[in-house]
């Protein structure tokens, strides 16, 4: 109940003018798509041979630069409807969050691999 009251909150803050600035439901999504993009670099065969040989710090703060660049760069280019749909609609959220990290996964991946 209380979840589905702050969710309420959330997008009648989002739909308000004054709060038209998209960065608030970006600020809210990003966690979700870091956490994404490491579990999809988990289970991604080219990610782990290109990290085989790593300790496992180095491959843990290679991910974490990776997936903050996804974080930063995934949502860019997204129409405010989606990104507000996608803070109420579970769905939405899932097949945005898969979207953006196949987008920009490549990109950031080669920032930081070169």
């Amino acid at each position: 109940m209380k979840l589905k009251f702050l969710w309420s909150v959330l997008a009648v803050s989002l739909i308000n003018p004054a709060c038209a600035d998209t960065s608030m439901t970006q600020k809210a999504l990003k966690p979700v798509i870091e956490y994404q993009c490491g579990q999809e670099l988990k289970d991604s065969k080219v990610w782990k041979m290109g990290t085989y040989f790593m300790a496992e710090a180095n491959k843990q703060h290679l991910q974490q630069k990776v997936c903050g660049c996804v974080g930063e760069h995934a949502l860019e280019g997204v129409p405010a409807k989606t990104l507000l749909k996608a803070t109420i609609d579970e769905e939405t959220k899932k097949e945005l969050t898969r979207k953006a990290i196949a987008n920009s996964l490549k990109g950031c991946m080669g920032e930081f691999i070169n």
